[in-house]
C-alpha cells in the first residue's frame, strides 16, 4: 500500500487545530510542576524533619509509576466520587460535564513535579556550600539565601533540562486521548479512522511533535543565554 501525501497534509491540518490544547496542558502541567517540584526540593535541602523523609520516599515510588497508569486512575476515581465531593461542596458541577482536559493536567503535573523536584536538587548540589555560609554569615534569612543565591544560580543551570522535560510533557500529553481529550495525536487519529490510513496520520502527528520539541528548544538556548550573560553581569 502506497504512502498517499495528501492524506497526510490532511491528517496534519486538522492535528495543528488542536497544537493550542497540546501546548495547554504540556505548559500548565510544567508550571504547576516546577512550584511544587520547587518545594519539595527545598524540603529536602533543608532536611525538615518528618516531611523531607516521607517526600524521599513520596518521590521514589512515583517515579516508577507510568503517567497512563496516573491518568486512568485519576479518571476511575473522579467518575466515582467526584459528584459526591460536589453535593458536599454545594457545587453544582457535576462528572458530567468536568472538562478532562483537566484530569490530564492533574496527571501530567505529577510527572512534572516529580522531574523537577530532582533538576532543583541537582542544580543546589552544584552551587558551592561556602557560597551558604557566606550568606548566612551576612545575616541572610533562608528566604533571602533562596532568592539571592539559590534560584539566581540554580535556574540557568537547570534551563535545558526543563526544556527537556517540557518536551516530554508535550509528548506525554498525548495519553491524554485515553480520557477524550482531543489533542493533536487523538485529531489525527480520528481522521485516520475515516479512511483506515493510520500511517500517514502517525507521519503527521510525528511532524507536528518534532516541530515543537524544536521551538521549544531553541526557545530554552536563547533563554539560558539571556540568564547566563545576566548572571556574569551581576557576578562582576
Amino acid at each position: 500500500m502506497s504512502f498517499q501525501f495528501s492524506i497526510m497534509i490532511e491528517a496534519l491540518k486538522t492535528a495543528s487545530h488542536y497544537i493550542t490544547t497540546t501546548l495547554f496542558m504540556a505548559i500548565t502541567a510544567l508550571a504547576i510542576g516546577v512550584v511544587i517540584g520547587l518545594g519539595i526540593a527545598l524540603i529536602r535541602l533543608y532536611r525538615i524533619k518528618v516531611i523531607a523523609p516521607v517526600l524521599k520516599g513520596a518521590v521514589t515510588i512515583l517515579k516508577g509509576v507510568p503517567v497512563v497508569l496516573v491518568i486512568l486512575a485519576l479518571y476511575l476515581i473522579s467518575a466515582k466520587q467526584f459528584d459526591n465531593w460536589a453535593e458536599t461542596m454545594h457545587w453544582t458541577l457535576r462528572f458530567k460535564d468536568f472538562n478532562m482536559v483537566w484530569i490530564a493536567i492533574a496527571a501530567l503535573s505529577l510527572m512534572a513535579a516529580i522531574n523537577s523536584s530532582e533538576i532543583f536538587r541537582g542544580a543546589f548540589a552544584a552551587i558551592k556550600k561556602g557560597q551558604f555560609d557566606a550568606a548566612k554569615s551576612i545575616g541572610m534569612t533562608n528566604l533571602q539565601v533562596i532568592r539571592r543565591v539559590l534560584l539566581p544560580q540554580a535556574l540557568p543551570i537547570s534551563i535545558p533540562i526543563f526544556s527537556n522535560l517540557l518536551i516530554s510533557l508535550v509528548k506525554a500529553s498525548a495519553l491524554a486521548s485515553m480520557v477524550s481529550v482531543v489533542d493533536v495525536f487523538a485529531a489525527a487519529k480520528i481522521t485516520a479512522q475515516q479512511n483506515y490510513r493510520f500511517l500517514e496520520a502517525y507521519v503527521a502527528v510525528a511532524i507536528i511533535y518534532w516541530l515543537i520539541s524544536l521551538v521549544i528548544e531553541k526557545g530554552a538556548q536563547v533563554l539560558e543565554e539571556r540568564m547566563s550573560r545576566k548572571l556574569r553581569r551581576a557576578t562582576r
